[in-house]
């Protein structure tokens, strides 16, 4: 096998790998454990979220460079846990070099004959679970839920007018803030706040806050500020699109219409349990939404209902909701953690599922509602607020990483 083929190989890995949601470190790091399972020597791996760069030596010592270019297709994380495990049998020996090309292009294609009412069906199960999550009951479950299925579709109607996906979530905003809004002025039934948070949640760009703190916390400053600033528009964006469904409902003649909020959940056994099977159905949803592998969906969602009653429970306890945010983040971040390590499966996907239940999608739509209202002093202090939540979130998942890692190192 010649270098230059082993080295379409390694591009054809780290392609699948950035293109479906995976870490830049993540990339760099299997190529190159690709690599030396293939005999490559002097191999040098350089990837950014737009592209993979890898430097090696060909048979007759000359230096030789290849450019990936990469594509953002959406993402599937089942397809880089396929890479993940590929990558471990090759370096195990289980797994001949000459068929690694065929196993590659096998996982690229993992779940391309999906089913046209999968994506829709998930998100409206993710979103009723965030509905009793947010004090909502079977009415707002429903609203939320049909709210969620049809940003699902948004994509396929725009097809391949809205590459980034940028344009999808702003549509998906619009939608999310304006149905429930109409809906409520009409019947009178509902809660506004918990409907229009529940149908958004499947729209938060959590994914890409996940791959921006693991990345920062490894070094990789280039991929961590691309993944940060992604994240940031994806969120501006929603929020911009309920900003604008709420100017809607303002401009139909319903800005007088009541808006209630949700109440606060009580502090017992039977709402313990009620929050359990609400948090797991939305964080494993949110994990099926991303393809995430079936057993990783399980795990994460468990997971992700741990960390969320130690949230719960927290509060309920008398502690500041930032206080409270970061030890549910680091429960479900050290869980998720040690979770991938035992599974030996890729621990974004256990942390990106686990980590969803905690974000504070009420706070960003009160902000927004704030600023419609006019009210500039109330929407930037509920901004403030859930950005800092959102910080907490991001230390419970950089301080959970970095003490299983730590740990890692020890045994080593």
């Amino acid at each position: 096998m010649s270098a230059a083929w082993r080295t379409r190989i390694l591009s054809l890995a780290g392609r699948i790998i950035l293109e479906n949601g995976g870490e830049t470190y993540r990339a760099e790091d299997t190529v190159t454990r690709m690599a030396r399972a293939m005999g490559m020597t002097e191999v040098d791996v350089f990837g950014i979220p737009s592209g993979l760069f890898i430097s090696y030596t060909d048979e007759c010592g000359e230096r030789e460079t290849s450019v990936c270019r990469i594509f953002l297709h959406g993402t599937h994380l089942a397809r880089v846990d396929r890479v993940n495990q590929i990558s471990r049998r090759l370096a195990e020996g289980s797994l001949a070099p000459e068929a690694v090309m065929d196993a590659l292009r096998e996982a690229a294609c993992l779940g391309e004959n999906m089913a046209v009412w999968y994506a829709p069906a998930v998100a409206f199960l993710t979103a009723a679970g965030f509905a009793v999550m947010f004090a909502g009951g079977w009415v707002d479950m429903i609203v939320g839920g049909i709210c969620a299925a049809l940003t699902m579709l948004v994509p396929r109607l725009l097809g391949r007018r809205d590459s980034g996906g940028m344009s999808s979530v702003l549509l998906g905003g619009i939608l999310c803030a304006l149905i429930p809004l109409v809906f409520h002025a009409l019947t009178g039934l509902g809660v506004v706040e918990a409907m229009i948070a529940s149908a958004i949640m499947p729209l938060v760009p959590g994914l890409s806050m996940t791959n921006a703190v693991q990345d920062l916390l490894r070094g990789d400053m280039v991929s961590g500020v691309t993944h940060a600033a992604r994240a940031v528009m994806i969120a501006a964006m929603l929020a911009g699109g309920a900003l604008i469904g709420t100017h809607m409902s303002s401009w139909m003649g319903l800005a007088d219409s009541p808006l209630t909020s949700p109440d606060t959940l009580p502090f017992d056994l039977r709402t313990a349990g009620v929050l359990l099977a609400s948090s797991l159905l939305a964080g494993g949803g949110f994990g099926a939404l991303l393809y995430a592998p079936r057993k990783a969906i399980i795990w994460g969602g468990l997971l992700g209902s741990a960390g969320y009653l130690c949230y719960w429970a927290a509060m309920e306890c008398g502690a500041a909701e930032t206080a409270a945010m970061f030890i549910g983040a680091l429960v479900a971040a050290l869980g998720a953690q040690i979770a991938a390590r035992r599974l030996k499966m890729i621990a974004t996907v256990f942390v990106t599922i686990a980590i969803l239940p905690l974000v504070p999608g009420v706070g960003l739509y009160r902000a927004m509602s704030a600023l419609a209202t006019g009210d500039m002093m109330a929407g930037a202090s509920i901004a403030v607020h859930t950005m800092a939540l959102i910080l907490m979130i991001a230390l419970g998942i950089g301080l959970g990483t970095a003490l299983v890692g730590a740990d890692r190192g020890a045994k080593h």
